[in-house]
């Protein structure tokens, strides 16, 4: 009877053993995601979701898919740790023409576009993408791993109070929420009380880290870009509640003083920074913060700013002009410190700009090398996404890195990148294999 057990005791493990979604990735060269040069000629396994080894031979499993590599170049999915998916369209058509279905199916197009461009990993920096996430994560649609931050947190005023010019105060008027509140775009809020429910109100739905507005923007109406937003009792309001969630704040900043404020309050995060100076760039060292700018900018098409036309209206044109002439020196600066630098292109816009992400990659080169922006892309984004804790919605393997215990988000090239970026850039005719979550959403080899 002993004998008998113990054949369908073996039986059942070898059962599990073989049914595993194993695949095995052979004769393929390795980038890990933080090394200067390739691994020759290794193979990789994955079970289900994970590597689980990385050797010169590796004896595929019984019922394993075999992938032949072919020679080519393996490294780690890519990152973006700035977009806004559900941005798609102009924030008036968002607000007064568009079903939110609509609205959703386009940030969903927008999240299988960014995939298909290699990138396995977002933040996604404001916008009501939680939808969207747990789409992607449930397996309905293609997309990458998304880092929600649920609305912008901006004050009356701010970079992220989207109201019509004859548009008054909700809490003046006594009148219902405005669309853009209502739609999970914004929450425009003042004072500490309010500051703190909107943090948590994000927190409740699922926020891996806070997003706060805390200067002025670009393509905003009434906020010039000068113009520091909130106190900094508000903005450590809002660090507070992140922190009790053991997560972070990030912060659309372009300006010194709003930098400064934002730091001191215990912020971790600058986004954009085009216009700050050398004492904020030491004060993020000294903080051990992230700077996520944007340099692709400085050769982006009008329509980038100003969809559907060939110009740049004067009301962007006046607000981007020192932003764009600010970003060599803040690069430079950057460099200078070798401060935490994020890779985050805010891309967004009509559908198809999320190609605009890839030269950011050829925009670094002023500055940094493949390998160093490689692994800006990679493994230094996954240092940044890590801030986010206990929060943190992914936590069964390593991002950025091809190790044992690492996601198998791998991406295969047919050149290599660490001696010529352009072939990230190129990845129509490069970029042959996709996987995201151990699962191929593209196999050219």
């Amino acid at each position: 009877m002993k004998y008998i057990l113990l054949l369908f005791t073996l039986s059942f493990l070898n059962f599990n053993v073989s049914a595993q979604n194993s695949i095995l990735i052979k004769n393929i060269n390795i980038w890990d995601g933080t090394s200067t040069q390739l691994t020759n000629n290794v193979s990789v396994l994955i079970e289900d979701n994970l590597i689980v080894n990385i050797a010169r031979q590796i004896d595929a499993p019984k019922g394993a898919t075999i992938i032949d590599g072919k020679g080519n170049t393996l490294i780690p999915g890519l990152s973006d740790v700035h977009v806004h998916l559900a941005l798609t369209m102009g924030m008036s058509t968002i607000r007064n023409d568009a079903d939110w279905m609509y609205t959703a199916v386009r940030a969903a197009k927008s999240a299988e576009n960014f995939l298909m461009l290699g990138f396995t990993t977002v933040r996604d920096l404001g916008g009501p993408v939680f939808g969207i996430k747990k789409a992607v994560d449930e397996g309905l649609i293609p997309g990458p791993r998304i880092y929600p931050s649920g609305a912008f947190i901006s004050q009356t005023s701010g970079h992220g109070d989207a109201r019509n010019a004859n548009e008054p105060s909700t809490q003046w008027s006594g009148g219902p929420m405005h669309p853009i509140d209502a739609l999970g775009w914004s929450f425009v809020v003042d004072g500490k009380t309010e500051v703190l429910k909107a943090s948590r109100e994000n927190l409740r739905k699922g926020a891996s880290q806070l997003k706060v507005m805390a200067g002025g923007g670009i393509d905003s109406e009434f906020d010039p870009i000068h113009s520091v937003q909130f106190t900094s009792e508000e903005l450590e309001t809002a660090v507070q509640a992140a922190a009790d969630w053991d997560t972070y704040v990030a912060v659309h900043i372009y300006n010194v003083k709003g930098a400064i404020r934002a730091l001191n309050a215990g912020v971790k995060c600058l986004d954009h920074g085009h216009l700050i100076n050398e004492d904020v760039v030491k004060l993020i060292k000294e903080k051990d913060a992230w700077l996520v700018p944007q340099t692709f900018w400085t050769t982006a098409p009008a329509d980038f700013w100003a969809p559907g036309m060939d110009v740049i209206p004067p009301r962007i044109h006046k607000k981007l002009k020192p932003v764009l002439e600010g970003t060599v020196n803040v690069m430079n600066l950057a460099k200078k410190y070798k401060i935490n630098i994020g890779f985050g292109t805010d891309s967004y816009g009509s559908l198809g700009f999320e190609n605009l992400a890839l030269t950011e990659f050829t925009a670094r080169t002023r500055w940094f090398t493949p390998q160093e922006i490689l692994m800006q892309a990679t493994s230094e984004n996954a240092r940044l996404l890590s801030l986010s804790g206990a929060s943190n919605p992914y936590t069964e393997g390593k991002l950025g890195v091809i190790k044992k215990g690492a996601y198998a988000d791998l991406l295969i090239y047919d050149a290599n990148p660490l001696q010529n970026i352009d072939v990230i850039v190129n990845y129509k005719q490069h970029l042959k294999f996709i996987m995201k979550d151990g699962k191929i959403y593209k196999n050219e080899l």
